[in-house]
């Protein structure tokens, strides 16, 4: 028997499935959500569980784990602080097999090369197919888009994981999230990059998680300063004076407004926008230099 108590791994996924299930109910979000979520959790507790790890978890799974009701995300994002990226799938595998008493295991499928337009300049990618199995049961199957030079202004911040489902002796585990900060800045030069024949961002979501840290997160002014600037510097992007989104998200935008509760009061492009702008536009300039980004009065205090 597990320290779960579950003593086969299809008890233990019935357990999960129930619990998904009960949590929809009172959600607006599919059962299929949390489950995906325990899935990525216990895949990211193998990843975090060597002392020193020098792992650091990006994307739309980090933000999942650090705030409720952030927008789904399919695939978990990691980078490699350490060594080339060959180095990094082989620290991957090794991270994989380490043993955990919760029925889950992880099984690298393939390595592919990272699309060019989803990889920072100076940035080495690639991506690692996963199949999850619990017990026999084969459950999932995701990408992890893994990803070595990224950078990083701030420390990883250092916490325990928001816990999807309440599984008896499953406990969430504790991770080194990339900075708020550099985050931020990561999805602000996103949305500024002009890609191939002239392509402006086809990453709406990126407005979605911009508004969910505007209204969740408490924001040092001079150091999201210095991670845009540091960002644009890196990708070699002009300074500008005024955050702004591509045409296209007039129309992309709206239908991701309802996956998360902290858009759902901003249908359009232009209110997200202008909200955003109001944490933005003074890290661009130097007014936010010194000053606390407060996300329950949206101001700079």
């Amino acid at each position: 028997m597990s320290s779960s108590g579950y003593e086969t791994g299809s008890a233990l996924w019935r357990a999960v499935s129930d619990k998904a299930r009960h949590r929809s109910k009172t959600t607006s979000k599919p059962a299929s959500e949390y489950i995906r979520l325990f899935t990525f959790s216990r895949f990211v507790a193998r990843v975090f569980a060597a002392a020193g790890s020098p792992w650091v978890l990006k994307g739309g799974t980090a933000m999942l784990l650090r705030v409720d009701d952030a927008r789904h995300s399919k695939d978990v994002d990691l980078l490699r602080s350490l060594g080339n990226l060959d180095d990094a799938v082989s620290a991957l595998r090794t991270a994989l097999d380490t043993p955990m008493d919760d029925h889950f295991r992880f099984v690298v499928e393939a390595v592919r090369n990272a699309e060019r337009d989803n990889v920072q300049p100076q940035v080495d990618g690639c991506r690692v197919m996963i199949v999850a199995y619990c017990g026999i049961k084969m459950v999932d199957r995701f990408g992890v888009d893994l990803v070595t030079g990224s950078l990083m202004t701030s420390d990883p911040e250092i916490e325990r994981a928001r816990s999807p489902l309440d599984i008896p002796g499953v406990e969430a585990p504790v991770v080194r999230l990339y900075p708020v900060v550099d985050h931020i800045a990561d999805k602000v030069c996103a949305t500024e990059t002009v890609y191939n024949r002239g392509r402006g961002s086809s990453r709406p979501r990126d407005l979605v998680d911009l508004v969910v840290f505007a209204r969740t997160q408490r924001i040092d002014g001079t150091a999201l300063r210095d991670a845009i600037r540091g960002e644009r510097v890196m990708r070699s992007l002009p300074e500008r004076s005024a955050f702004a989104v591509p045409e296209e998200w007039r129309r992309d935008y709206p239908p991701l407004a309802t996956s998360t509760r902290y858009t759902s009061d901003l249908p359009t492009v232009e209110l997200a926008t202008a909200l955003v702008a109001r944490l933005l536009d003074p890290a661009f300039g130097s007014t936010s230099v010194g000053r606390t980004w407060d996300p329950d009065r949206l101001e700079w205090t």
